[in-house]
């Protein structure tokens, strides 16, 4: 089975199990969690999903993370670890806001940006994108320094490329390079 079916049923599972504990905006922020701290941490993943590390080590380590997240995303990880499929996380995160969104839930929105976005910075496209979208947005940050300036936008399948390094491949498709 496709690893983005597999993420789809485990997404659509925790997010009916959140819904009936009214707790679908804290998971949603339990996965944004693990998909920063799978950016920043690409080691956590991999130690995670690694076959020779044995299952008690693995879930040492989600003991600190336990720490952080709601109980139900905490055994979602479990589950995935010992069915040795954390690989889908970011599939996962990406399944589940999908889903949530669907059911009247905020818009998500990918970021990816040169650099960091400050919290200022963050709160302010925040806003402008619920103006613009009529909804809640809840955003997800991306640092890709290959962007060089400015940033992608990903909503709702779509990509919006407003960055230099877009700009400048548009250029080059014009003058025909």
């Amino acid at each position: 089975m496709r690893e983005e079916t597999v993420a789809e049923r485990y997404a659509q599972a925790v997010l009916e199990a959140a819904h009936e504990a009214q707790d679908e905006e804290r998971i949603a922020q339990d996965l944004l969690f693990l998909s920063q701290l799978s950016q920043k941490l690409p080691e956590f993943l991999a130690l995670l999903d690694h076959p020779r590390i044995e299952l008690r080590v693995k879930e040492k380590v989600l003991q600190e993370v336990e720490k952080h997240v709601h109980p139900y995303t905490f055994n979602l990880l479990r589950l995935l670890i010992r069915h040795g499929r954390t690989r889908i996380i970011p599939e996962l995160v990406g399944a589940y806001f999908k889903a949530l969104e669907k059911v009247g839930g905020p818009v998500h929105v990918l970021v990816r940006t040169a650099q960091p976005l400050s919290p200022e910075a963050q709160d302010q496209l925040r806003a402008r994108l619920q103006t613009a979208l009529g909804r809640e947005v809840t955003l997800e940050e991306e640092v890709v320094p290959e962007l060089l300036a400015g940033a992608e936008l990903v909503l709702s399948g779509r990509r919006l490329d407003a960055s230099l390094r877009g700009r400048l491949l548009r250029l080059r498709r014009t003058l025909g390079g």
